[in-house]
């Protein structure tokens, strides 16, 4: 009974210390709780348990472990914020440091190599239309699959267990290859398709650069050539050419119920070769309106769209593009086991 009684005193002495050392650097530890590996219990049992447990998450939440315990910020080289007026730096660091820290398991465990070729707007989109399997519009599945062929991984990340701001999405360089994260929440995957095809963009231009950790970090992506920011105005640029031929904004000439818009965006779609959901996105956001707000429509038209043709949700392309070209023999178990726990696998 004793020896029951000092093992659980040492377990929560242990656990409070490791609490304290993730706390000091903004993450949550109910979050942090939930990734720990299955040998957590017994390694709090000890010091040096300790230590293998903090080395644990150092490796996987992006932190340097220091001498003695506790950690600090990995060093990172300079990124490129693209983020609001009333928005820091500081405010998505966290966001930003375990963003790398998955793109670059992601990176280690990817199967195809990375050869630095240029990503030309019509390469991109000629290769995701072969990956389309005969749809005929460059969609989120195909451009997803399409990243990963060519060597450059797409992790989905909507979960962050820092207490940061999140940003939309973020495009990295980490062990010799570049990685796009994304990071807004959107279970439909058109409203994620812009914003992957942005990110690509950023790399395509060589906004990113090549340093271990460099980065592009968009807080918030509006589509649009006009945008005040040189670079984002070029990647958007970039996206609007991959996923619409002309590279030109679409127009509702008349609002139409969700039913009649979704039938008439598939329509449209077959005969441009533009995703029907991003052709009714992209006309939503190009249309004057006089101040009317047309996304609740759009919402509901996309919803049309995603029961008519049975489209998987984001995180589940995500998951499964990971899972088919991922190699596990290149990573640690743990690591294996802190992906799936965090739904990137």
């Amino acid at each position: 009974m004793e020896n029951r009684l000092n093992t659980n005193r040492a377990r929560r002495d242990q656990l409070t210390t490791l609490k304290a050392h993730t706390d000091a650097v903004g993450l949550k530890w109910a979050a942090v709780q939930r990734f720990l590996p299955d040998w957590a219990p017994d390694a709090c049992q000890h010091r040096a348990g300790l230590i293998e447990l903090e080395g644990f998450v150092a490796r996987h939440f992006g932190f340097k472990l220091l001498q003695g315990g506790g950690f600090e910020k990995q060093p990172l080289p300079q990124a490129l914020f693209k983020l609001k007026s009333d928005t820091s730096k500081e405010q998505v660091s966290n966001a930003r440091q375990f963003a790398t820290s998955v793109a670059r398991m992601a990176a280690q465990g990817c199967t195809k190599p990375w050869n630095g070729d240029t990503l030309h707007h019509k390469d991109i989109r000629r290769l995701a239309l072969s990956n389309a399997d005969g749809r005929g519009w460059v969609d989120f599945e195909a451009l997803v699959e399409t990243m990963w062929q060519i060597g450059i991984p797409v992790v989905y990340l909507p979960n962050l267990p820092g207490k940061t701001k999140k940003p939309d999405g973020m495009a990295t360089f980490v062990e010799g290859r570049p990685v796009v994260v994304l990071m807004k929440q959107h279970d439909h995957p058109d409203w994620m398709l812009f914003i992957l095809a942005h990110e690509i963009g950023h790399i395509a231009k060589d906004h990113v650069g090549t340093d271990d950790g460099a980065a592009v970090v968009d807080e918030e992506i509006r589509p649009g050539i006009d945008a005040e920011d040189a670079q984002e105005a070029e990647a958007n640029a970039y996206a609007s050419h991959v996923l619409v031929p002309s590279g030109q904004p679409l127009r509702l000439n008349r609002w139409p119920k969700a039913e009649q818009l979704a039938q008439e965006a598939i329509t449209y779609g077959t005969q441009h070769g533009i995703s029907p959901g991003h052709a009714i996105l992209n006309a939503v956001r190009h249309t004057p309106t006089a101040g009317q707000n047309l996304y609740p429509l759009a919402m509901k038209a996309l919803n049309v769209l995603k029961e008519q043709m049975h489209l998987p949700s984001t995180p589940q392309i995500c998951r499964d593009a990971m899972n088919r070209h991922l190699d596990f023999d290149a990573l640690k178990s743990d690591t294996i086991d802190f992906l799936e726990k965090l739904k990137v696998l």
